[in-house]
Order: C-alpha cells, then sequence, then structure tokens
C-alpha cells in the first residue's frame, strides 16, 4: 500500500538561474515545438485508430472499476489526493477559494462520470448522455486516475514554477519515470481566457507536449469544460493504458498504484517569470485563430461538435444567444 502524495509546499521560492536558462529556451525553441508537431501526430493518428479505424467498444471496463469511481482499490478512497506530487501553499489571496480537496475531487469526479458513460453494456447512444466515443472517454480514466496532479493558486503562480528549469527538469525527470499524464489544477475560478491560453502556450513552448486548457467558463482553444480551470499537459503515456484494455486482464493492469510519496519535488523551486513570452503568445493566437476559422466546429478535433452538442446550441438559438464554440481572447 502506498502512502498518499505530500503536500509539497515552498514558502520562499528561490530564483533561477537567468542566463542558462535563456539560451536553452531560446536555441531549443524550434526543435522543442518540431518534435511536439510529430509528438502530436502520432497522438492523432492513435486517437483515430481507436475511435474510427478499429473502434474501442463499451464494457471494456465495468461500473466499478477504479477509474470509474476514483477508489484507490487499497485503501477504500479516492486516488487523486494521494497522486499530488505538487502543490504550493495557500496565501493569503486564496483564503476565500475552495479547498483543495474540492479542486482535485471534483475534477477528478468529473472526469471519472464521462469514463462511467462507456463502462455500461449495451453502450449509451451518442447524444445529450454520451457525447464522445468509448475511446476518448477511456483516455479520461488514465487522465484522472494515473496522472500527476499539481495544484497552483492562478496562472501567474504557475508561470513562476514552470519557467523555472530546475521545476521543469522535474517535471520531465517524474513524467520519463512514471510514465504518466500530468494535471495542473488551479484554486482560483474567475481567470481570464487570454491568460488561461497564454498559459497552456507556455507549457508547449517549455515542453515538447502538447497542452489542453478545460475549466468553467467558455472554451479556451482546444478546451474543454470542467469545474475548475485545469491544464492537461499530454505527455502521450496515455495510449499504453488505453491500449491495454483491449488485452486480456488490461483492465486490471491499468489500474496503476499512486505515485510513491517523497520521490520528486524535494528542493526548492519558484522564481521564474509571471508571465508569457512572445513566442508563447503567438502559439496562442495563432491556435486560437486556427480554431476560431472552423466556424461551429470549434475546438473538438475528433467528433462534430455541431453534432454531438446539437442540443445546446439548439437551447441557446432558442433564447436567442450566439453559439460560441470557443472563447474569444
Amino acid at each position: 500500500m502506498h502512502a498518499p502524495a505530500p503536500a509539497v509546499f515552498h514558502r520562499t521560492p528561490t530564483r533561477p538561474s537567468r542566463a542558462g536558462g535563456a539560451v536553452a529556451y531560446w536555441a531549443g525553441l524550434p526543435f522543442r515545438w518540431a518534435y511536439q508537431m510529430a509528438h502530436n501526430g502520432l497522438a492523432i493518428a492513435r486517437v483515430i485508430d481507436i475511435t474510427q479505424v478499429r473502434p474501442l467498444p463499451a464494457g471494456l471496463i465495468g461500473p466499478d472499476h477504479p477509474w470509474v469511481t476514483g477508489l484507490n482499490p487499497d485503501t477504500g478512497e479516492p486516488v487523486w489526493e494521494q497522486n499530488v506530487v505538487f502543490r504550493t501553499p495557500r496565501g493569503s489571496d486564496a483564503a476565500d477559494f475552495p479547498a483543495d480537496a474540492d479542486v482535485i475531487g471534483k475534477t477528478g469526479r468529473l472526469l471519472a462520470d464521462r469514463v462511467a458513460r462507456s463502462a455500461v453494456v449495451p453502450e449509451i447512444p451518442v447524444g445529450p448522455r454520451r457525447r464522445m466515443p468509448h475511446a476518448i472517454n477511456y483516455m479520461h480514466g488514465t487522465s484522472h486516475y494515473n496522472s500527476g496532479i499539481f495544484v497552483f493558486t492562478d496562472f501567474r503562480e504557475a508561470f513562476s514554477y514552470f519557467t523555472d528549469p530546475r521545476f521543469r527538469a522535474e517535471v520531465v525527470r517524474f513524467v520519463r519515470a512514471e510514465r504518466r499524464e500530468v494535471l495542473v489544477l488551479f484554486r482560483q475560478r474567475e481567470y481570464s481566457p487570454r491568460e488561461f491560453a497564454y498559459f497552456v502556450c507556455c507549457l508547449r513552448t517549455l515542453f515538447a507536449w502538447n497542452c489542453n486548457a478545460n475549466g468553467p467558463k467558455d472554451r479556451v482553444l482546444w478546451g474543454n469544460k470542467a469545474p475548475f480551470a485545469a491544464a492537461n499537459l499530454l505527455t502521450g503515456n496515455w495510449a499504453r493504458d488505453v491500449y491495454a484494455l483491449k488485452r486480456p486482464g488490461g483492465a486490471s493492469a491499468v489500474v496503476r498504484p499512486p505515485v510513491k510519496a517523497g520521490e520528486y519535488f524535494q528542493g526548492e523551486y519558484g522564481g521564474g517569470r509571471p508571465h508569457a513570452l512572445w513566442p508563447e503568445k503567438l502559439l496562442a493566437w495563432g491556435t486560437y485563430w486556427r480554431i476560431r476559422l472552423r466556424g461551429a466546429k470549434g475546438g473538438m478535433f475528433f467528433v462534430d461538435r455541431r453534432e454531438v452538442y446539437a442540443d445546446e446550441i439548439a437551447r441557446r438559438a432558442k433564447l436567442g444567444l450566439p453559439d460560441e464554440p470557443i472563447a474569444r481572447l
């Protein structure tokens, strides 16, 4: 049995070396973006495979599977707190924000509920009760149950950590050692869609992975609705778990134990820049206009938003409200 991952606090951020970090950032930028394009292309091919070419069926896991319940079978408790690998302390400015347990638990519960829609046979037809293909619902399982979870107060604070080369190196070490996805959650529910777009595109520039922005407001870039702002760093490790469901015993194999306590983020981090640089803003605006020009399809790449959200679009039209496939920056 694994103990819950510790709440890792760093009350006095230390300033990283500027010169070395700047050289690595600018010199590596084209290579990270090039690798990310190839990495994202592979991910797209995999999703097309399991949604269209060889679509995964419903019922590969049951209603009592941990991806559906969110419970660690060893403890009977929700696994999400046990997978928190880093969180910042709550300052006085966050005193009135929801408790971390709510931020983490409600986000995990939302994703688990989406998995549940593919855990029953006969399958739920595509529509208001199940909008996504089964494969994408299963992807939500590995996202909430197996990810390493990070908790910050707001984007400005998260910027200052992720732009610290030491913190970034530890994120990479965590992903390589654990072979997990990364889920970044925020206590602050009020935010600017533009700043959220800048943050996720900062992560897409700092790392060679794609990143989605999910939250309670209108959809930011390729993101979806969520109870709290949540950025998913898509490391590609979801594929191992989702493809494993096709094999005998796969449903059990994908239930990973929590992250072992005390293994990661034991140093002092923070003190990086609290804002986006121009390449990150350029990427955000380029992505924004790419999605905006898709019209009613919005930021839904693997399904036709006009069909799976037809009821919501019609309801807004009946109320005289315009369809907003993507939040305006």
